[in-house]
C-alpha cells in the first residue's frame, strides 16, 4: 500500500480517495493495533488515556464521545472513571468489531457504537458533556476544521475535550532524535507487532508533518474553543491537547 497520502503538507489530496486510504489501512491493522500501542509505548499509552479522560474533569462522570476510537480503549478508560455513557465512533469497521469484543456485555444504555466520518457526526447540537480522541487529527487533517467544527456543534456549552496526538520535540536534538525513530525503529517494531512496516511510513510521514502544539491550538481557539492548552509527554513526543467550549 503507498504512502501518497502521508504528506501533510500536500493540499493536493482527493479528500475522499484520503479517507478510503486510511479506513483500510486501519481495517487491515485492527487485529494487530493495540499490540502495537502497547510496545511502541512501552504501556505508556495507557496512562496517556487514563489523562486524556481525567482532564474532562467533572464531564467525564456524564455523556462521553471517543472519536475515531479505534479498538476503544479511551471509551473503555471513561467507562472505567464512571462515564454514565460512552459513543464509540469509528471509520473502520474492523477496529469497531475489535471494540466490540472489548466491550462486550456492558448494557446498551452505557455505550453505543457507531460507524462513519468525524466530520459529519450523528448526534444533536449540544449533547455531549466530553470529547476524547487519541491518534486522529492527523488523519483527518485535509477536513481538520470542519471536524473541530462539529466537535464544537455536539458538546454542550462547558463540555470539555481532550484530543491525544503524536506530536514533534520542540527541542532540536531531541527533535532529530525523534525523527530517527520514528524513521527508522519505529517500522522494526510495527513489522513485528503487525507482520507489516509499510503503515509506519504514513505514521512517521504524518506525524512530521502534522501542526505543531502551537498551530493546533490556534486551530481549537478558531473554531470556538476556549482555555486551550496542551500537555507533552515523552520528551515532547506525545500531545494531549485539551479546552472546552464556553458557556452561553
Amino acid at each position: 500500500m503507498s504512502n501518497k497520502f502521508a504528506n501533510l503538507d500536500s493540499a493536493s489530496h482527493d479528500i475522499e480517495k484520503r479517507q478510503a486510504y486510511v479506513t483500510e489501512m486501519f481495517d487491515a491493522l485492527a487485529p494487530r493495533y493495540d499490540r502495537f500501542n502497547r510496545w511502541v509505548s512501552f504501556k505508556q499509552d495507557e496512562a496517556w488515556r487514563r489523562q486524556a479522560i481525567h482532564l474532562l474533569g467533572n464531564r467525564a462522570s456524564g455523556l462521553v464521545l471517543d472519536l475515531a476510537a479505534g479498538t476503544g480503549d479511551l471509551a473503555n478508560a471513561a467507562i472505567l472513571a464512571g462515564a454514565e455513557q460512552v459513543h464509540v465512533f469509528d471509520i473502520s469497521h474492523e477496529m469497531l468489531k475489535i471494540a466490540k469484543k472489548k466491550l462486550i456485555g456492558l448494557d446498551e444504555s452505557v455505550v453505543g457504537f457507531e460507524q462513519g466520518s468525524a466530520n459529519n457526526l450523528p448526534f444533536r447540537d449540544q449533547s455531549i458533556d466530553g470529547i476524547v480522541s487519541g491518534f486522529a487529527m492527523r488523519n483527518v487533517f485535509h477536513f481538520l476544521d470542519d471536524v473541530l467544527a462539529e466537535l464544537h456543534r455536539v458538546l454542550k456549552p462547558g463540555g470539555k475535550f481532550a484530543i491525544l496526538e503524536l506530536s514533534r520535540p520542540q527541542n532540536k536534538i531531541l527533535n532529530f532524535g525523534f525523527k530517527l525513530h520514528m524513521q527508522m525503529v519505529m517500522p522494526v517494531i510495527g513489522r513485528l507487532a503487525t507482520g507489516s512496516a509499510s503503515p509506519f511510513g504514513y505514521l512517521c510521514k504524518t506525524t512530521m508533518t502534522f501542526l505543531t502544539p502551537q498551530a493546533f491550538c490556534e486551530r481549537l481557539q478558531k473554531a470556538g474553543f476556549i482555555e486551550v492548552g496542551w500537555q507533552s509527554f515523552l520528551f515532547g513526543g506525545i500531545a494531549i491537547h485539551h479546552g472546552k467550549k464556553a458557556c452561553e
